[in-house]
């Protein structure tokens, strides 16, 4: 999400924007919640020296154990941040949507990637080298404190999400996810809620931690209960009946 060329390493999937972007590049900062703060001025000189990058559906931004060089904002686009095992299996942490953040386990130059980012989609990033970052902490602790915060947040979600993983029958983990990608991903439809996310029944598995056959079961079930219009992509949910779901099976 910004602008100016610095030289900043990239694979041959992600392509460097140019400099006719610029304009814009001060209005998506300004929308991200760890630099809605900062001053016009500001963003101008975080903008200076931060460039775009564009992804087509499936590249990977980066993999694990890569350098943890850049912090990344989501201009357009969405992106799966997953964790791959040693027997092929992958996991999906999240979705991270415009506006949002991501990356930002980078605060040592020797820290190397936990997980892995892939584009879901057409995907724009403001791409704020580790460098740079460093010197905007280094003189605003204001921004330090909000970094410490989204990283707090990512931290409690996640522990939340085990939680509810180890609690959870393999129903109640996929309306839990469901009903919390409707909230965030989710736009008004006239028999609830449309959620048109490229996610198949495989990578639901994946972020609920069960089987393609149990997730297929799951939203049988909650198709039957109304928590559910269609369960094909775009998904029309009815986010009442999923909390409905949850309630009366806790």
């Amino acid at each position: 999400m910004l602008r100016h060329t610095v030289p900043l390493p990239h694979s041959s999937s992600g392509i460097l924007a140019g400099n006719m972007n610029y304009p814009s590049l001060v209005w998506h900062l300004k929308r991200t919640e760890l630099f809605a703060d900062l001053e016009l001025t500001e963003l101008e000189r975080v903008a200076a020296s931060t460039p775009y990058r564009s992804y087509g559906p499936g590249e990977v931004i980066y993999r694990m154990d890569d350098p943890a060089d850049a912090l990344y904002f989501v201009r357009s686009g969405l992106v799966k941040i997953s964790k791959l095992f040693p027997n092929g299996k992958e996991a999906i942490l999240g979705v991270i949507g415009q506006h949002d953040t991501f990356g930002e386990l980078l605060l040592q130059p020797e820290e190397r990637r936990p997980t892995q980012a892939e584009a879901l989609e057409r995907t724009t990033l403001i791409v704020l080298p580790r460098h740079e970052l460093q010197k905007l902490l280094d003189t605003k602790p204001a921004l330090a404190m909000k970094l410490i915060r989204l990283m707090a947040a990512r931290l409690f979600e996640a522990q939340s999400w085990t939680a509810a993983v180890s609690a959870y029958s393999a129903p109640e983990r996929v309306a839990s996810l469901l009903y919390r990608l409707a909230n965030e991903f989710g736009r008004p439809h006239a028999q609830g809620v449309e959620l048109a996310l490229k996610l198949n029944q495989e990578d639901i598995a994946r972020m609920v931690g069960a089987t393609r056959e149990t997730v297929s079961h799951s939203l049988g079930k909650l198709k039957q209960e109304g928590a559910i219009v269609r369960a094909r992509t775009p998904m029309i949910l009815n986010p009442k009946g999923l909390r409905r779901f949850l309630e009366e099976e806790e």
